[in-house]
């Protein structure tokens, strides 16, 4: 199956299961059904199943738990942006204090040793982010946002480092969300995302390194900002 086929396949099987979640089909709370007998529900690959379930999972729809399986999230009502980022300050500051310390380093390396192919899948997480922005898609805006440092992660080496930062990604989709929300910070990372792509397609790892950690501290300044000003 060509590139853009599979693609088209698992983006399918999200808007598939979005369906069935808003529907209430799939229960708030519900586990869903085995890999096996869902990939055969859908008529679909595992591959495709897992990466729908990831996007899922980083849009807030459900939740995987290692050793028990994926459910469907409790649906929380939204808060206004202060208030979420005043309730969870601390945690917030530790996540973007992380990925400060290990996504530079990671993006640097990608600049070194990339292939055509991460390029062309960080190439086509900016065009689907900068379309779901223009269609006013949130939830297809954060997926795209969460695949772009995924990719990253997962195509820099295969180290502890690596891991860990795959663990902390899988932890910040509600700061992703709640980020994204605030007035122009969509479309500043549609071209810090695309800056920092140049920088590893023309191999420049200081480049790349330096713009991933201006895009991690400005994200911070701007939600602290934000949530401190009068």
């Amino acid at each position: 199956m060509a590139d853009d086929e599979r693609e088209q396949v698992w983006s399918a099987t999200v808007d598939h299961l979005r369906a069935m979640i808003d529907s209430g089909r799939l229960p708030a709370g519900s586990r869903l059904p085995a890999e096996r007998a869902l990939c055969e529900q859908l008529g679909i690959s595992r591959g495709s199943l897992r990466q729908a379930l990831r996007v899922l999972d980083s849009i807030g729809y459900v939740q995987v738990r290692p050793g028990s399986g994926t459910y469907v999230r409790e649906t929380v009502d939204e808060q206004p942006l202060r208030s979420w980022f005043s309730e969870h300050e601390q945690l917030v500051e530790k996540l973007f204090d992380l990925r400060t310390t290990v996504e530079p380093t990671l993006a640097e390396r990608l600049a070194l040793q990339h292939t055509p192919r991460v390029l062309e899948r960080l190439e086509g997480t900016v065009e689907e982010m900068d379309r779901a922005a223009a269609d006013g898609d949130m939830l297809r805006v954060i997926a795209a946002d969460a695949e772009f440092h995924r990719v990253i992660a997962g195509n820099a080496g295969n180290d502890d480092v690596t891991d860990l930062l795959r663990s902390v990604l899988s932890l910040v989709g509600e700061e992703r969300r709640a980020a994204l929300r605030l007035p122009g910070q969509i479309r500043k990372a549609v071209d810090e995302h695309r800056a920092i792509l140049e920088a590893i397609r023309r191999s420049d790892a200081a480049a790349a390194r330096d713009i991933t950690r201006r895009h991690l501290l400005d994200a911070k300044t701007y939600v602290h900002d934000y949530t401190t000003r009068d």
